[in-house]
């Protein structure tokens, strides 16, 4: 859920087979600062950094797990195919 002074939005978390979490905050947290660096829309930084904490989940170990922009991506396209 994020709240701001003009309102409140749920982003839903992505369907993956999660194999090893200990990371997804720290992907979650570092996504959303790509995003809004990048000047993204708060929205859209959320949804971005809930693909990518979702894309490090699918990874064990934390380093490891980090995914970069094509990872992301590709787990954008196999979602959009569902």
């Amino acid at each position: 859920v994020v709240a701001t002074a003009a309102g409140t939005f749920h982003q839903p978390a992505l369907p993956v087979t999660a194999r090893d979490t200990v990371a997804a905050g720290d992907a979650f947290n570092g996504g959303l600062a790509v995003a809004l660096s990048e000047t993204m829309a708060l929205a859209a930084a959320v949804e971005f950094a809930t693909a990518v904490a979702a894309a490090s989940v699918t990874v064990p170990g934390a380093q490891a797990a980090m995914p970069d922009r094509a990872r992301v991506a590709a787990l954008g396209r196999s979602l959009a195919a569902l």
